[in-house]
């Protein structure tokens, strides 16, 4: 994939580009386009399905992202402006919305996340421990998949033999290219299977709760009401597509990162205090996420008209790798005073689960280093990142 993008023309005064988020491309290739486009112009329209604008300007992105009175959450994503489906509670806005994050604060607050450390340090040792007795591996299907993922299957009470379905629909639904599945038949397919099985996960705990997140939550209830099975049915499906796959992708730039740059893997090694800052340095420069929200006003962002019902992409990473923001705001900086990233969003939806992320990222670099101080990139590898959620596709490491 080149950075560069050739214009079609112009809408609206802006230039026009058929920008298609969910391609793919060669490791770093989506974070040095969003560079190139955010020192072009503060937004611009993108031709792809009905059309999206885009917006590159750091400082509007956060804002866009607060004002959630003009930038709705009823959609996020900008090629379904109207979706049929509902992700509970990402897709809904205050006051409900700050209903459930209050319901759900009590599992991921600070305390009840540092009270989780000890499991979800045995777990990452002892996977790490299971390679470490080896002189190579893929990391990312090996580790940086399997234990976040783990970590929260336990959380929500989901039967740990079923890891690796878990990682199959992940894969299904959100790293397969165009050309893997182009009418998307099989990411629908991997859907229905999701749903189906969360329906019966629901359908268990009706009849014998459990001391799990799934059975507490069924028993709330929204402005005096029982939550039904379709919401919670909604509820588990996001929580699925949030837990699996944010921190997997974070782990695996955490890795890469420290693999291509030796003289700072030697700093964490031989200080470990600098691996908080680390961690935090690689959620900012290697932001994944690139959030959407529906325009519910004709409105003006980043020079963007923006008619109401419309759909706007607010790439993360251009507020995160901002110069007017950060001093060499391309360098993971182990030193730097300000981290004041927004990696996990901002305003009202941002991430619940941020403060159990930071955990399993700082455990996972932890324990890694403890372990296998050092590694190296492996030759022969085409590093290539998936489009829409920017992760690393495979990565290779040896020791």
């Amino acid at each position: 994939m080149s950075t560069t993008l050739e214009p079609e023309g112009t809408h609206a005064g802006l230039p026009a580009y058929r920008f298609d988020n969910r391609l793919g491309g060669p490791v770093l290739s989506h974070h040095e386009r969003w560079d190139e486009m955010a020192g072009t112009h503060g937004g611009f329209r993108s031709t792809v399905a009905r059309g999206f604008w885009v917006v590159t300007d750091g400082p509007a992105v956060q804002q866009a992202l607060q004002d959630w009175r003009t930038f709705s959450s009823t959609s996020v994503t900008v090629l379904e402006p109207d979706p049929k489906f509902l992700w509970i509670p990402e897709m809904l806005d205050p006051p409900t919305h700050s209903v459930w994050r209050r319901l759900l604060g009590r599992f991921f607050s600070p305390g009840a996340v540092a009270a989780r450390e000890p499991e979800v340090r045995q777990v990452a040792g002892e996977m790490i421990d299971e390679l470490r007795t080896r002189d190579s591996a893929e990391v990312l299907d090996e580790f940086a998949r399997r234990f976040p993922t783990l970590i929260f299957m336990r959380l929500m009470g989901l039967p740990e033999e079923d890891l690796e379905t878990f990682l199959a629909w992940t894969h299904e639904l959100l790293h397969l290219s165009h050309r893997e599945d182009p009418d998307g038949a099989r990411q629908l397919t991997a859907m229905a299977e999701v749903s189906a099985y969360f329906e019966e996960q629901i359908a268990l705990r009706r009849k014998a709760p459990r001391d799990d997140l799934l059975s507490t939550a069924m028993a709330w209830t929204i402005d005096g009401e029982p939550i039904d099975d379709r919401d919670m049915l909604a509820f588990c499906v996001l929580m699925f597509q949030a837990g699996f796959d944010t921190v997997p992708i974070s782990v695996g730039w955490a890795l890469y990162h420290f693999a291509s740059h030796p003289e700072q893997r030697a700093e964490i090694v031989a200080d470990p205090s600098l691996i908080a800052t680390g961690v935090e340095e690689i959620l900012r420069v290697y932001s994944p996420v690139v959030p959407a929200r529906k325009a519910t006003r004709d409105v003006e962002i980043g020079g963007c008209p923006v008619k109401a019902g419309e759909m706007v992409m607010l790439p993360i990473v251009v507020a995160n790798r901002d110069p007017e923001r950060y001093d060499h705001p391309l360098e993971v900086d182990l030193h730097r005073k300000a981290t004041n990233h927004i990696a996990f969003g901002s305003g009202p939806h941002r991430c619940l689960g941020s403060h159990l992320a930071r955990l399993e990222l700082n455990v996972a670099v932890e324990e890694w280093h403890r372990r296998i101080p050092d590694y190296r990139i492996a030759d022969g590898q085409e590093l290539w990142q998936h489009g829409n959620m920017y992760g690393i596709k495979s990565l290779r490491l040896e020791w």
